[in-house]
């Protein structure tokens, strides 16, 4: 499932939804498209594709980004879906 225990506010988002599933969404410049990229970079983080990205942080993005809208990467800065997806594909290879 695209949710875990430490993710997806009780399954509010993507309900029921596998991570191939949301990854197949359509992009729409907001919640699908950083979730299709939030369950790459998780993917790629737990294959060790990504040492940049750990599996914490993914989660961490895509819980800032679907309970306050944005990401804050360091105090003050915030990241819509625009650039949380950028940062997510300068990350892979």
């Amino acid at each position: 499932p695209y949710h875990c225990t430490t993710t997806g506010f009780n399954g509010t988002v993507f309900s029921g939804k596998v991570m191939l599933q949301v990854m197949n969404l359509a992009d729409d410049g907001g919640k699908n498209s950083v979730g299709r990229y939030c369950a790459a970079a998780l993917l790629n983080s737990r294959t060790n594709r990504t040492p940049v990205l750990s599996e914490t942080t993914v989660r961490n993005i895509w819980n800032a980004y679907v309970s306050l809208g944005y990401y804050e990467p360091t105090a003050g800065v915030h990241w819509g879906a625009t650039q949380i997806v950028a940062y997510i594909k300068s990350t892979m290879g």
